[in-house]
């Protein structure tokens, strides 16, 4: 079994509907720009998953208002709180920062992906499907969540999303080839409503 790198590119149970993520093929949304921090146009981030286990030489964002990605190089970045302090090219003043306030922030597809022996980001489980030890097929993994101490599953069941821990005590496989999530779940917590 492979560890799990904690960073969501999904809204986490944290996030607000005012932040809620548009879809752009290649890329993942992974917070949003919270405010100016400082003079000198550095940016808070409010990362989604409360900390950033991606590295990144860029950043895209989508202006509030805007319906296209504007891509940014990175110059720094360092941890601050549940999020980062960031640094573009091209963002020199506190006025250009105060602009970009609000901008949903993307990362390239090929942030999120792994080194084999190295622990898995979400992202890269997504559309997978979940099945029993056996091979037999439960639903499909849509999304991510949090409750805070550990990562949950938003798996289609029957036409419902079901929240499903996604906890080592309950993961017996990943097989990327497969696409396929193979979980020991204890018995009736597919079954039960939300």
């Amino acid at each position: 079994m492979r560890p799990v790198r904690n960073s969501i590119n999904a809204v986490s149970s944290r996030s607000s509907s005012s932040h809620t993520p548009l879809f752009f093929t290649g890329y993942h949304c992974v917070g949003f720009i919270k405010s100016a921090h400082g003079i000198r146009g550095e940016l808070f981030l409010g990362l989604f998953a409360g900390q950033a286990d991606w590295e990144s030489l860029s950043l895209s964002l989508l202006l509030p208002g805007s319906s296209e990605l504007k891509d940014f190089e990175l110059t720094s970045l360092k941890p601050h709180k549940d999020g980062m302090i960031v640094r573009l090219k091209g963002v020199d003043t506190r006025n250009e920062a105060e602009l970009l306030r609000k901008s949903q922030v993307y990362i390239p597809e090929a942030a999120l992906e792994s080194e084999p022996g190295h622990p898995i980001f979400l992202a890269q489980i997504q559309g997978f499907e979940l099945t029993d030890p056996a091979g037999a097929v439960l639903g499909r993994i849509e999304g991510f969540s949090s409750n805070g101490p550990q990562d949950l599953l938003q798996v289609r069941v029957s036409g419902r999303i079901a929240l499903v821990p996604f906890i080592d005590e309950f993961i017996v496989d990943i097989d990327f080839d497969k696409k396929q999530v193979r979980m020991d779940l204890p018995p009736g917590l597919l079954n039960e409503e939300e």
